[in-house]
């Protein structure tokens, strides 16, 4: 064989630099990625640099995690390229994995393996990085070090089971086993502060600055728009599987972005109270009732629910909410009442919420196919009648055919809600049922309580988000398992509730 006849492939040009002089880590390049029927991506550019935050938003569904997938190499594309440093890694001929190396994800819903220990998890993600004689003492080391360094004060061991951890304590392991990359060129951080308190998320956004300081990139997605805002150095929009804008950070405002979301822009403190925000006393008949309660988390604890109000839990994470909740979907003790059927949306939809073999429309169901029974028998025409009706009500992408795990974070969180209010149950108990979800949904679902509320049906609700009580009735402020404060009508604003949540004296707000 000749050599002069051997075609050797040029030599691959550097990354071209992006106009503020990084050099590109990542760019796509017009990619496409289509799901049966539904079309997740639709050409998308978009380029990520060293030494940056990213921000990347828009509404659910619109295909960031999609996207997200695909740069990191989990996933291949129907059509267009990736590349990294300036080298073609993925593209509808396959993916080079090895290129993917230095790039970590860290996933909205955890990829940890439950029955393992922390340590274990690290293992199983990070063992091109650790020695193969006494790794487990290795992947301890390793990840008690980086949780230190991240969220001082974590309270994880790395013998601990993932299973009996927090939400909190799970995602911060989930971020850290992402860190543990080394190198590490792009952490992908996917909605990384929805479980997160505010110390945490402070120390992990912390945590991103120094590590863009020494020249990785960050990618963050989030529909949290003002922390996008404070530490991201770009934003780009993407809007049904598109990019729209792309915008740097400095000078955009929150009502900016969701503008080019394509939101409507509504008055922060715009709500439809009920006819009477006074609960009991109007007159109305009490549905649930803690009497004086003090239990494990709980100290003392008396509130009342009315017929058709909206109840809101507020105060820092892990001070008594969810043990309420708890306790008024299981109400086994004499001072707790609970009248009639109740039903319940857990705040951990993987663990709790979603049966993830089965249908939109077979999760959406099944807790009304008992109550819709005759004689003991399924009615399978009524039933989807009521399922095509809930998901056209909360416009369910992908259709109740569709497999619950297709759909993106938000949408499988329309579907725990519309499952529990379409229970024909009493009581609605709402464990932060709006995490990880975006401008749109969230307005649809304040609109559909407050129609539910005004039908009679009374809901009980945990944000952690302490703007999201603006549309309650009445609001419980919670600290150290007890309630500090009661507020209801215009007393119900974010500085009022953080005020109490941090109050020295018990009992602010003349609660009892």
């Amino acid at each position: 064989m000749r050599l002069d006849k051997v075609r050797v492939a040029p030599p691959a040009a550097p990354p071209v630099r992006g106009e503020d002089g990084r050099r590109p880590i990542v760019a796509a390049r017009g990619v496409t990625k289509t799901y049966g029927r539904t079309r997740a991506l639709a050409g998308v550019d978009l380029e990520v640099r060293s030494g940056e935050v990213l921000g990347l938003v828009g509404h659910n569904g619109a295909g960031k995690s999609t996207l997200m997938r695909i740069v990191a190499g989990l996933e291949d594309c129907d059509g267009g390229t990736v590349t990294v440093h300036g080298q073609e890694a993925s593209g509808p001929g396959g993916r080079r994995p090895g290129a993917f190396r230095a790039i970590r994800m860290a996933y909205q819903e955890t990829s940890l393996c439950p029955e393992l220990t922390v340590a274990e998890n690290i293992w199983v993600s990070s063992r091109h990085c650790l020695p193969r004689a006494r790794w487990r003492r290795a992947a301890a080391e390793r990840v008690r070090r980086r949780l230190d360094e991240i969220f001082p004060g974590h309270g994880v061991a790395p013998g601990d089971r993932v299973e009996n951890l927090s939400l909190a304590q799970r995602q911060m392991v989930e971020i850290v086993r992402a860190s543990l990359a080394d190198p590490l060129d792009l952490l992908i951080l996917d909605e990384p502060t929805e479980s997160l308190g505010p110390d945490a998320a402070r120390s992990l956004y912390a945590y991103v600055r120094r590590i863009t300081a020494q020249g990785a990139a960050v990618l963050l997605i989030s529909h949290r728009i003002r922390e996008v805002l404070s530490v991201a150095d770009r934003v780009v929009v993407l809007r049904d599987g598109a990019v729209v804008a792309e915008r740097p950070a400095a000078g955009l405002g929150e009502n900016d972005v969701l503008t080019l979301m394509g939101a409507e822009v509504a008055a922060p403190a715009e709500r439809t109270p009920a006819p009477a925000a006074a609960g009991a006393a109007s007159g109305r008949p009490i549905v649930a009732e803690l009497r004086r309660v003090t239990a494990p988390g709980l100290r003392d604890v008396s509130l009342r629910v009315a017929e058709g109000e909206v109840v809101g839990l507020a105060g820092l994470a892990g001070q008594g909410q969810q043990e309420v909740l708890e306790r008024l979907w299981r109400p086994v003790r004499r001072d707790t009442v609970a009248r009639g059927a109740r039903a319940y949306v857990p705040g951990d939809r993987q663990r709790s919420g979603v049966l993830p073999l089965w249908s939109v429309g077979e999760n959406l169901i099944v807790s009304a196919m008992r109550r819709m029974a005759r004689l003991g028998l399924c009615r399978p025409a009524e039933e989807r009648a009521v399922v095509r009706s809930w998901v056209d009500r909360l416009a369910i992408r992908g259709g109740a055919d569709a497999m619950i795990t297709e759909l993106s974070g938000g949408n499988q969180q329309k579907v725990l809600v519309a499952r529990a209010f379409a229970s024909g149950a009493d009581l609605i108990l709402l464990d932060d049922p709006f995490r990880g979800v975006d401008v749109h949904t969230k307005t649809d679902l304040y609109r559909l309580i407050r129609q539910e509320a005004a039908q009679g049906r009374s809901i009980v609700w945990y944000s952690s988000e302490n703007a999201e009580m603006a549309h309650c009735d009445r609001v419980y402020v919670f600290r150290a398992g007890r309630v500090v404060a009661e507020l209801t009508g215009d007393e119900i604003t974010e500085e009022r509730i953080i005020a109490a949540s941090f109050a020295e004296d018990e009992g602010v707000d003349g609660h009892e």
